[in-house]
């Protein structure tokens, strides 16, 4: 896996390109393999209260996912997109989001325009889908170059574009209306979507059946988000002790 100059700054412009799905049929089908099998058990866990589900189904891969994300490709690749010496493992995430949208209440499976972090976060995601995220399988939406503006300033953009619709008697607390500038991001399994999420993001409403899913990860530079620590913890409970040195700063149990 190697990164062009014209893709690392596409990145830094515009927040995001892609990669072919660096796994390989044979990687796939292991992940795809195991998430199923471990399905009903992630389902019907108690997990503690306050931990993140999605983090937890990721880390139930085991140890064929933690070998993939420390490959060194990867490692090496996020310290050239974020112009640093040493980065970490701040957050995960795998499975269905719109089934947990769904729990909420919404009449659509949809995810409102959000940013997660602004100009000053820095990090890079690495995402894959193990289904298709076509038009109706609610495909991420990005609007290219948010990451690098203020917050308020987008927010009060993407308000004023909801409120266009003329659907409104007073302004929402979410938003979803389409941006004219927005790339609707058709994932399929044969293509890795390397983004910062940082960049103002949404969904598509899913009116397909069956399953949505996805898997990835994130980086960041040393002093970065730690999001996960506590579900690491959890899910490899008697194991992530005895872990190296090198796995553990990698996986930001220690500095």
């Amino acid at each position: 896996m190697e990164i062009s100059e014209t893709q690392l700054n596409h990145f830094r412009k515009y927040g995001f390109f892609f990669l072919p799905n660096p796994f390989g049929e044979e990687g796939m089908r292991q992940i795809d393999r195991i998430a199923q099998d471990n399905e009903k058990a992630w389902e019907t866990t108690d997990w503690p209260k306050g931990m993140n589900r999605l983090a937890c189904q990721f880390l139930m891969l085991g140890e064929p996912i933690l070998r993939f994300v420390e490959q060194p490709q990867f490692v090496e690749a996020a310290r050239r997109l974020l112009d640093c010496e040493k980065v970490h493992v701040g957050a995960c995430g795998m499975g269905d989001a719109s089934k947990v949208i769904s729990e909420d209440g919404r009449a659509q499976r949809q995810v409102e325009w959000h940013a997660d972090g602004g100009p000053e976060v820095h990090q890079v995601a690495f995402r894959t889908a193990l289904d298709r995220h076509d038009p109706s399988n609610a495909p991420l939406r990005v609007l290219p170059g948010t990451h690098l503006r203020p917050r308020e300033e987008v927010r009060e953009e993407l308000m004023q574009v909801e409120l266009a619709t003329g659907q409104h008697d007073t302004p929402p607390k979410h938003l979803f209306a389409r941006h004219p500038r927005e790339v609707e991001v058709i994932l399929d399994p044969r293509w890795t979507l390397v983004w910062t999420p940082s960049c103002w993001h949404a969904t598509g409403v899913k009116t397909a059946a069956g399953p949505r899913r996805a898997f990835g990860w994130n980086y960041y530079p040393s002093g970065g988000r730690a999001r996960d620590i506590a579900a690491i913890k959890h899910v490899f409970a008697g194991q992530w002790e005895t872990w190296s040195d090198e796995r553990k700063r990698l996986w930001a149990l220690v500095d």
